[in-house]
Order: structure tokens, then sequence, then C-alpha cells
């Protein structure tokens, strides 16, 4: 029995053939052979069947590894231990290993050390039956970079035996764009807080301001003219008012100092609305050099070559913003502690009918690889946590936007020299030869009587006690009560009132002035330490009636209430 073998097709077929072609051969036996042909058919094209099925199983298996082995995420299976069983391509180039090298390796010295113990607890959870997904942080070949990790449980086929299949997803890329467009809005709220900043100064420095002018001209008054005329100098042995007198001069000169830094402030925290106007880059270079000196002083020496230059039409506050980054990026460019052996250098010339703007710096430079780059938005060669990418994009935007063009030249070691170019400006039109040579005379102010209306009490009554020198001044912290003594028919010369008021505002109280006392409202003079909300930026800026940004001088004020005053 041992020798016994099946039959093939070509023998079942001559059995067939010589049973029927022998008359005494029984009948079973032949109906035996037919069957038995039959099955032999049948076997045949099972197996074809399966051998197709093979083969395509073989295909969609050669398939299914490309596409793992190539898949754009690296993808690795663990075993409890947390070694290598396999992994595609794409995780060996991950590593930076050949993927023969890596099977059967662990994979933990991949992992920084601060996560492996988190590492570890995701694989055994994932081998317990869990789908989880984990961030953390790989080193390979001493660099660091994020990724997150999605596992699943995987059978290995064998009883009981499991494994950790992980795809890694490198997310640093994504976590520097979160961080930088987490950066940007805060940078976005600065102009907010810096122009509420400004709003909350200015307002007691405005009645800082005004106690200081009333102290001044109250000690003027009763100090001999020859003390008060007396040329500078030591004060030892002058009368007591006279060295008042001389220390108010400097609080003053103290007080205008702390206005101006906050001016400046102010100007960098308008809306971003293109206000396009005749701008002298000269005077917006120097506030931003004035906005830059905490960045440039320990690093370089400021040099100066201007030439007189026609006015641009730009919008000053973006013109700023640009002059600003290019300022502190020069600045940045050169290591601090040596200033005497670096400069930044600030040029302004006029070329035909453009005028130029340089900033160049001796610092560490810009390779020629990347110096096309320079202006791609979220690039930076500095670490995140230093730059976002973004200022030297946002400034070459709003040069573009405003009409000029704004240019690098590099080399590394060397340092930088970044162009600003814009079109010159027309021409304003001249006077005529009798107005400019016979200018009219101010005519002198009789007094009148001026409505004053500001929830900042000290200020308010600052202000009146000023009035009061020349005028019939009255005060009110309530915008409701202003409006109560006009319906009553108090009439008043001049109203002034402040902007930003917490119970009613400036808005408010003019408009139901408008439908009260039409005549009353054209006599509204508006003050302000900071208009920063949106509303009342609109309304500044549709607005017809005068505006005084606090604190302002006592000639401000006289210029503002002259059109509304009977004169001499």
């Amino acid at each position: 029995m041992g020798n016994q073998r099946s039959m093939s097709r070509a023998e079942v077929e001559q059995a067939v053939h010589s049973l029927e072609c022998n008359p005494t051969a029984p009948d079973e036996l032949k109906h035996l052979l037919r069957e038995l042909q039959r099955h032999q058919l049948e076997l045949e094209l099972q197996n074809r069947e399966l051998q197709e099925a093979h083969q395509a199983l073989e295909e969609s298996r050669n398939r299914y590894m490309e596409l793992y082995d190539f898949a754009p995420m690296a993808c690795v299976s663990l075993n409890e231990r947390a070694c290598i069983q396999d992994l595609n391509l794409t995780g060996a180039a991950l590593l930076r290993q050949d993927r023969t090298f890596l099977q059967g390796l662990p994979f933990t010295p991949f992992v920084d050390p601060q996560d492996v113990s988190r590492f570890l607890l995701h694989v055994r959870q994932c081998i317990a039956g869990e789908t989880l997904s984990t961030e953390l942080r790989l080193r390979v070949a001493r660099s660091q970079f994020e990724v997150r990790l999605y596992s699943a449980p995987l059978q290995d086929g064998r009883p009981h035996e499991r494994m950790c299949r992980t795809a890694i997803i490198d997310i640093t890329e994504l976590r520097q764009v979160q961080l930088r467009l987490s950066l940007a809005e805060r940078l976005a709220t600065v102009g907010t807080i810096a122009a509420g900043i400004a709003h909350e100064i200015n307002n007691p420095l405005a009645f800082l301001m005004g106690n200081l002018t009333l102290a001044t001209l109250t000690l003027q008054s009763q100090a001999p003219e020859a003390e008060v005329s007396r040329p500078p100098g030591a004060l030892e042995g002058r009368p007591p008012a006279e060295r008042a007198l001389k220390a108010l001069a400097e609080a003053q000169t103290g007080a205008e100092r702390i206005r101006d830094i906050v001016k400046d402030l102010g100007a960098f925290a308008r809306p971003t609305a293109s206000r396009k106007g005749r701008v002298d880059v000269q005077q917006v270079l120097e506030l931003s050099v004035k906005m830059a000196m905490a960045e440039i002083r320990h690093r370089a020496t400021l040099v100066r070559d201007y030439a007189k230059a026609p006015e641009i039409t730009a919008d000053s506050a973006q013109l700023g913003q640009v002059f600003l980054n290019l300022l502190v990026n020069a600045a940045q460019a050169i290591p601090e502690g040596a200033a005497s052996l670096h400069e930044i250098r600030l040029r302004v010339r006029t070329e035909e009918d453009t005028v130029l703007v340089q900033v160049e710096d001796t610092g560490e430079g810009i390779s020629a690889q990347i110096l096309d780059r320079v202006f791609d938005t979220f690039f930076t060669t500095k670490a995140p946590s230093h730059s976002m990418g973004l200022g030297l994009a946002i400034s070459h935007s709003l040069v573009s936007q405003m009409g000029g063009t704004l240019t690098v030249e590099s080399k590394l070691g060397r340092g930088s020299t970044f162009s600003v170019r814009f079109p010159a400006a027309a021409p304003p039109p001249a006077l005529t030869r009798e107005r400019a040579s016979h200018p009219a005379p101010p005519s002198a102010l009789q007094g009148g009587r001026i409505l004053i209306v500001d929830d900042e009490p000290k200020f308010g009554e600052t202000l009146q006690m000023l009035l009061s020198l020349s005028h019939e001044a009255v005060y009110t912290s309530s915008a409701r009560e202003a409006l109560l003594w006009i319906q009553e028919g108090h009439h008043y010369d001049a109203i002034l009132c402040d902007l930003m008021m917490a119970e009613v505002t400036g808005r408010q109280f003019y408009e139901e002035l408008c439908q009260l006392a039409p005549e009353m409202a054209r006599r509204v003079i508006f003050m302000t330490g900071g208009a920063y909300t949106p509303a009342s930026q609109e309304f500044v800026s549709g607005m017809t009636r005068p505006l005084l940004i606090k604190p302002f001088k006592a000639d401000a004020l006289d210029q503002a209430l002259r059109p509304l005053l009977p004169s001499v």
C-alpha cells in the first residue's frame, strides 16, 4: 500500500478509453472510472483557482509592503520589551539606521531620557490591549524632535503573544508653527495693551503737568522779576522762590519726557488700517531709533548718515514698524558686549525721484544659501523662543502695500544692509506771496464760559484751575449732569469733554448733545489719553471736532479754544 500513488489525468483517460472499447468490462467499473475522471477535473480547477488566489494574495502583500515601506509616516512593531520587531523604510529613515540593523534592538535609546518612563508605560498599555496616543521627544544623531505615537495592539499569530503596532508622526514643525502663532497672537495684543497703558498714564500725567504749570505760575506771580529772569547757574544763596521755580522747571521737563515716551509708544499701538499721508522718513526713523535703543546700545554704536530728502506718501505708523523691525534685526545680528567694535549705520538719501533709507550692520551676516528666504513667513535662523520669523516678512509686506520696495544685501561674517525705497511725494502747493509774507497775528482772547466734562476728578479740577486764570470754567465728572445743565438753559462758549469715560462715553455725550442742543454740539472739543477701543477709534477717525491728546500744553489748548471764544 505504501507504493500506491494517485493516477494522473492521462492515465485516467487511458483507462476509461480501454474500458469503453472492451465490451466485456463491467458497467460498474466503467461508471467508477467516469466519476474518477470528473473528480480529477474538479481538482484541477480548484488547484488552478488556488494558484490564482495565491498569486493575487502575493501581489496584494507586495502592494501592502510597498505602501507600508513608503508610507509618509514611520511605522514600527514593538514587543513587550519595547524591542523593534519590524519597521518600515520611513521608520528606518527617521531613526537614521539600516532596517536590518534595527530589528531586534530596543527602541528606548532613541527616546529622550526624560520621556523613557512615559514611553514604556505607553508600550505596556498597548500590549495590554489599549489603543492610545502619546507625545514625546526623540533623540537621533544629536538631533531632537517631537513626535506623536499612535499605537494599537497587534496579535502576533502565536497564542497569548501581542505586539504594539505604532505609527510615529513628526510634529516638530507643527509645534513650532503653533508656538509662532501663539506668539503672534500675543504680539497682536501688545498694541491694545500699549494703548491702554498710555491711556492710564496720560490721565495722571495730565493733571501732574497741569499742577506743575499752576505752581510755576503762582510762584512767578509772587517772585520778583529779577529772581525769575536771573541767568541759570548755581542755586546756592538764591531765594527759596527761585529755587522752587528751578525745581518745578526740571520736574516739568521730566514730565514732558514721560509724555514723549508714552506718545512714542502710542504711535506703534495704532490699528493696522492704513492711513497714508505725507511722511518725513527721517522723523519716523528717529522715532523708531528711540524705541530700539534698548536693543542697540549694548551691541553697537549708532551712526547717522542723513542727507536732506523729500517727503514720501506712506502710513507713518506702519513705516515706523518697518524701521523698528529692521533696527532690532540689525541689533540682534550683533553679539552683546562689544558695542565699540560694531556699528549700525543709518542712511537717508535721494536717488532721482526715490527716497532711500538703509539700515546697515556689522553683524554675522546671512549666507548666500538662505538669503533669498529671509522675507519668507516663519523663516528664521534664531531659536523659536527668540524669533517668530515674522518681522522681516511683515516689513516686506507693509512696504509693498505702501508702494515701496525692501531688499537686502549680505555677506556671511561681514554684516547686512537692508534698503527701503519709496517714490518721493510731489511737492506741496506753494503758499501765495501775500499769505506767506504777511501772516495774520493771533487775536487776543476774551474770557469765555467753559464747561469741562471728565470722569478723572484730579485732572478736571486741575484744568478748571488753569482755565479759571482767564475764563469762567465749571467742571463736572458726570456727562449726564453736564447734559442736565445744558437742558436747563446754561450756555457755554466751549465744552471740553473726555472721550473715554466709564459711565457715559464722550461719543454718547456728543450724540445726545446733537439732539438736545445742536448749536452747543458744535462747541465740543474732545480730550483723550488714548482712544484705543475699536468704537472710539472709528469715532475719532470719522469726526470733525478738535481732539486734544493728554497731556497737552497750554498753547495747544488756546489754539483749540480760539475759534470758539470771543476775541478782542
